[in-house]
């Protein structure tokens, strides 16, 4: 091996200890910080489990007052 091969090899050598040297020291210069513990979302509303007649029968009643309308409109 001749002496200009050796000095690239060493040049080279010595370019990948600085880099781990420097990324040794960057590595150790981050704070050490526990994670946050992740944000838990309230829980929705929860929903009635059982309607109420008078409800569902008004609703209903809504339900066929606009079909009937949208009828009347459509055959005018």
């Amino acid at each position: 091996m001749n002496q200009r091969q050796q000095e690239l090899r060493r040049a080279a050598a010595e370019a990948f200890a600085q880099s781990l040297d420097h990324l040794s020291k960057t590595l150790n210069e981050q704070p050490e910080t526990p994670p946050e513990p992740p944000v838990s979302k309230p829980a929705p509303p929860k929903a009635k489990k059982a309607f109420d007649l008078a409800d569902l029968e008004a609703a209903a009643a809504d339900i066929e007052q606009f079909m009937e309308a949208r009828q009347k409109g459509s055959d005018a």
